[in-house]
């Protein structure tokens, strides 16, 4: 039997979703990381994907202010690290060295993504939509890599765990 049940339920009720760290360049340099599965992609012609950021988070400022981001589709040997960004802000931490994430370098943007991924997506923003709470950015991808032998991992119980299928 169906009931009425809240947002948060059904976000559960529709895991797993792909786990991806979304990363992004703070004003002094540094890289900023956010643990993310609200994105998917929007068109092979030209490669363009959309992230959705709560409006209050240091994210979505650093996406508008510098244009662009990088989206890491991380395996399973990060499950740990990844799973921790999500406990925090990047306001006050720098995620990346407090839980030991290896960075790489980027093709095309000027930002880093996470090494030990199974793929990397280079990202410059196109355009901003507000969605209530939350800003939805769309994004030509400018550089893909991948790396099929690492095993991705997915949300599950909304972010109470990350594990691969």
């Amino acid at each position: 039997m169906l009931n009425e049940i809240p947002i948060g339920k059904a976000q559960r009720l529709t895991a797993p979703a792909p786990f991806a760290l979304l990363s992004t360049r703070k004003p002094d340099g540094s890289t900023n990381l956010m643990a993310i599965s609200w994105w998917t992609y929007l068109s092979n012609h030209p490669p363009m994907l959309g992230v959705c950021l709560s409006k209050k988070g240091l994210s979505g400022s650093l996406i508008h202010d510098n244009g662009e981001f990088g989206l890491s589709i991380v395996g399973e040997e990060l499950r740990e690290s990844a799973l921790r960004c999500g406990t925090c802000s990047g306001r006050t931490t720098d995620k990346a060295a407090e839980f030991s994430i290896p960075l790489t370098d980027p093709v095309s943007i000027s930002t880093p993504l996470v090494e030990g991924s199974r793929v990397l997506f280079e990202c410059r923003l196109k355009d901003e939509l507000e969605a209530g709470d939350h800003m939805i950015y769309t994004a030509e991808i400018v550089a893909i890599r991948g790396d099929e032998d690492v095993r991705q991992l997915f949300a599950w119980d909304g972010y109470g765990r990350l594990d691969p299928v």
